[in-house]
């Protein structure tokens, strides 16, 4: 009988370590410490390239984009169904279909003048980080309602 209740208490002691884990690790993907939450408040297209405009309060960063990704984070943010669906919006697609989620977008670093970010899935309680252009995961963020985050030492003080 004592032998039983020895199994018992080590699983719940190892389900217990599990959850632990499980909580510790969800933590460290989602955090967004030294990252300033922000929204697309203006795109403006000057000759061949389009400047998109991500602001917070005081904070903004500014970047240049082709008209063809301006495009695809434009038609997401109006919500403009074409008669054939873009990248952006097969990949939303394919992410609700395997009930995927998109957690967080971050803009991450600036590394000769190329902006770097990374887009955050979760799937139950799994979390899978993706290297991808900013512009993409703007695109698919204004499409599915994820949170812009940006490395605070990328932006610029405004006021």
């Amino acid at each position: 009988m004592i032998y039983f209740f020895s199994i018992i208490i080590l699983i719940f002691i190892i389900i217990a370590f599990y959850f632990f884990y499980a909580y510790t690790q969800t933590q460290n993907v989602l955090a967004t410490e030294g990252f300033i939450q922000m929204n697309i408040e203006k795109m403006v297209t000057v000759g061949n390239f389009t400047v998109v405009q991500l602001k917070a309060n005081c904070s903004e960063l500014d970047f240049y984009i082709s008209p063809d990704q301006a495009s695809a984070i434009l038609e997401g943010i109006s919500n403009a169904t074409k008669f054939r669906p873009m990248t952006h919006d097969v990949f939303v697609d394919v992410l609700e279909g395997f009930d995927i989620k998109p957690i967080t977008v971050k803009i991450t670093e600036l590394s000769d003048n190329t902006y770097f970010a990374e887009l955050t899935l979760q799937r139950w309680n799994k979390f899978l980080i993706v290297d991808i252009r900013p512009s993409d995961a703007m695109a698919i963020a204004v499409r599915t309602n994820t949170p812009i985050y940006v490395n605070q030492n990328l932006t610029t003080k405004v006021c």
